[in-house]
């Protein structure tokens, strides 16, 4: 090897190295929850509870949507000190029922990455946050890093998790709603909303609420016969819970797989304006209500089981 390549060899290993020397290793924070890792996992994604955590760390919250997709991005403004503070952007890389990974799309920290990782424990659900990311200061920036930002996170991760706990085990007993996947030759069917006013001509599953006594599958072949003179056989869960406001109060939308059964009619829009099937490539392109719009991906991956 010549001079110039063994220097550039070092010249690439001592740059290399001072990479990894700027990154702060991990700011981390875990809790057990007394949920379901589904139930869980819907809260994680739910901006409301995002909000209120970092609102009670004296921060600020803002998204255009309340369950988050991959490809959404938040708005948050962190307080340094009072009267100072640092905005940022960050987007979500990827949601699911073993948690959320969010990065950096905008703001001065360098490399910042949110993991939130599930995993089931006897009582529940440990949820583990995880936060890592370079200073953008070099070494005055990790000298800061040591005393303001690492402060800054495991405050804001303290918050959360008081926020998130609390937040799914009031949803452990509230009332279900149900929705229907319904998949037929590589396509799922969505209805189109008459009511109310300010969700007309979107798109949902079909489905609705369980009555007393009534299992969740039970509930759904119920509301399918109502809604579309169909009758199906219920299948395994599809993604996440999701955390809905109603203003009867909060309600768990849980979504199952199902298919026609071999006698059933077709489909019919009794009380909705229209059904449609939809193919993988289809999904993304009609207007959802904000809580199925959440379960998108997931029927995407379902039809490509």
């Amino acid at each position: 090897m010549g001079r110039g390549a063994a220097g550039g060899a070092l010249a690439r290993a001592l740059t290399l190295r001072l990479e990894r020397s700027r990154v702060v290793p991990v700011e981390s924070c875990s809790t057990l929850i007394a949920a379901p890792r589904r139930l869980v996992a819907g809260v994680v994604r739910d901006g409301e509870a995002a909000g209120e955590s970092l609102r009670e760390a004296g921060h600020r919250y803002s998204a255009a949507v309340r369950l988050l997709v991959p490809g959404d991005e938040v708005l948050l403004e962190a307080r340094l000190a009072p009267g100072v503070r640092l905005p940022y952007r960050s987007r979500i890389r990827s949601v699911g029922v073993d948690g959320m990974v969010s990065e950096l799309a905008g703001g001065l920290a360098k490399g910042l990455v949110h993991t939130t990782t599930l995993a089931d424990a006897p009582g529940g659900t440990v949820m583990r946050d995880e936060i890592r990311w370079r200073s953008p200061f070099g070494a005055l920036g990790r000298i800061g890093d040591a005393i303001l930002v690492r402060r800054l996170m495991r405050d804001m991760l303290a918050s959360r998790s008081a926020v998130y706990r609390r937040r799914a085990e009031e949803l452990a007993g509230a009332p279900a709603v149900v929705g229907a996947a319904i998949v037929r030759d590589g396509a799922v069917l969505a209805a189109q909303r008459s009511r109310p006013a300010d969700l007309r001509g979107r798109w949902e599953l079909p489905g609705g609420r369980a009555e007393p006594g009534e299992s969740e599958p039970e509930a759904l072949a119920r509301e399918c016969a109502e809604e579309l003179a169909a009758q199906v056989e219920v299948g395994e869960r599809v993604g996440t819970d999701l955390p809905v406001t109603t203003p009867g109060g909060a309600l768990v939308l849980r979504m199952y797989a199902a298919v026609l059964r071999p006698d059933s009619p077709e489909p019919k829009a009794l009380e909705h304006l229209a059904v449609r099937w939809l193919t993988e490539r289809e999904l993304p392109t009609v207007a959802w209500v904000d809580a199925d719009r959440a379960v998108v991906g997931d029927l995407e991956a379902l039809l490509r089981a």
